[in-house]
């Protein structure tokens, strides 16, 4: 590294830590902009399924995925629900891909994301245009599951085409067509609160303190 390079833990710079967090969630001087109020997205006389909190920022759009159920069964309980519906629940659990509930977008370009490609953006988020459906923050039970999502970049003028399939849950392969020049109007209202701040990478906290005598005092490895 060259002396006065400023970089993060990381080994990058803040510009370029800058450019991926612009991409993979909503920019933190924003107040975005609502754009509409619910749409149902597929429902059976037992669970239904919609979007609600549909934001608006300069760089994307973000909304929650709202899914209810009538009643459970004991293979929802204990978080499985959840798990079902987010790729935060169970970590490391392996799902039938019949289970879980599918999410993709798609827009007027063809461009295309979807919810099976988990929660880590790609190694390219800070270089290119490509579609990304990140999740976000979620929570739920045994009845409801409310899981948010971070779409970027913002779409073209058109339909956006958001598809859904839960067939473990009896709800096949829909499609529901959002307005993308909606978003994009909705988008030029966002107001900017303060420039933009520096960004770094969180930096990890150090080890815990060892004992100063015995077996734990000895570093591992």
């Amino acid at each position: 590294m060259r002396t006065g390079d400023r970089r993060d833990a990381t080994g990058e710079s803040p510009e370029r830590v800058g450019q991926r967090n612009l991409r993979t969630s909503p920019p933190d001087n924003e107040f975005p902009a609502g754009v509409v109020g619910t749409v149902l997205l597929g429902r059976t006389g037992d669970v239904a399924v919609g979007i609600s909190n549909l934001l608006a920022y300069s760089t994307g759009f973000q909304f929650t995925l709202t899914v209810r159920l009538r009643r459970t069964g004991p293979d929802l309980v204990g978080g499985r629900l959840f798990a079902l519906v987010s790729s935060h629940g169970h970590p490391g659990v392996d799902i039938p891909v019949d289970d879980r509930l599918l999410l993709g977008l798609e827009y007027a370009d063809s461009r295309r994301a979807a919810n099976l490609y988990g929660t880590r953006p790609p190694e390219t988020a800070a270089d290119d245009d490509q579609m990304m459906l990140l999740e976000q923050g979620g929570s739920g039970d045994e009845h409801r599951v409310d899981q948010h999502y971070w779409v970027s970049p913002l779409p073209p003028e058109g339909p956006v085409t958001v598809v859904l399939a839960w067939p473990g849950l009896g709800l096949p392969e829909s499609r529901t067509v959002l307005d993308g020049t909606a978003i994009r109007v909705a988008a030029a209202g966002t107001r900017t609160l303060w420039p933009p701040q520096p960004s770094t990478e969180p930096v990890p906290p150090p080890p815990p303190p060892r004992p100063a005598s015995g077996w734990f005092a000895e570093p591992a490895g």
